[in-house]
């Protein structure tokens, strides 16, 4: 056999090799709309009692992932929904709305949430948002504070969209 010949096989084998592999290893399955909605309820639930909360303000949930929702799905899917509100404790120029909502964003990264929009574009003195998306379960969080008006803490995580539970 020629060098370059040999060279060729053995390339051959390690590209065969490598699809082979590649199409054995699956990527994680997306979660169920039921393990989604319990893990959106988990991770709302943890902001809730955070300290990160705590230090600025309080929220309590308002819609806990209990029932399905077509907004923003294709007809034929639903998603589901946690929503909490509530307000920044003391003054309103004790708090800023920036920091109170880049330490509940810190709570998600550190759950394995990617910030998906750039919050300094957003942001201004009376406004702080965030928006992180958890690539393994493809759950979605938007907190917003405020000290505009009131609730000043918005919370909203949602499920991907799903076809409906039978």
């Amino acid at each position: 056999m020629r060098p370059d010949t040999r060279r060729l096989s053995v390339v051959a084998a390690l590209l065969v090799s490598l699809v082979v592999a590649t199409g054995c290893t699956q990527d994680p399955e997306k979660p169920t709309l039921d393990e989604a909605a319990k893990q959106l309820v988990a991770d709302g639930d943890k902001l809730l009692a955070s300290p990160s909360l705590t230090a600025t303000g309080s929220a309590t949930a308002t819609e806990k992932a209990d029932k399905d929702n077509e907004a923003g799905c294709l007809q034929g899917q639903v998603q589901r929904f946690f929503r909490a509100q509530g307000d920044l404790t003391g003054p309103p120029n004790k708090h800023s709305p920036g920091t109170a909502a880049g330490l509940l964003r810190g709570l998600l990264v550190s759950e394995g949430y990617e910030v998906i929009v750039d919050d300094l574009d957003l942001a201004d003195e009376n406004l702080g948002v965030t928006v992180l998306r958890n690539p393994a379960t493809e759950l979605t969080f938007m907190v917003t504070v405020r000290n505009s008006q009131q609730p000043n803490i918005l919370i909203v995580g949602k499920t991907s969209c799903y076809e409906p539970n039978v």
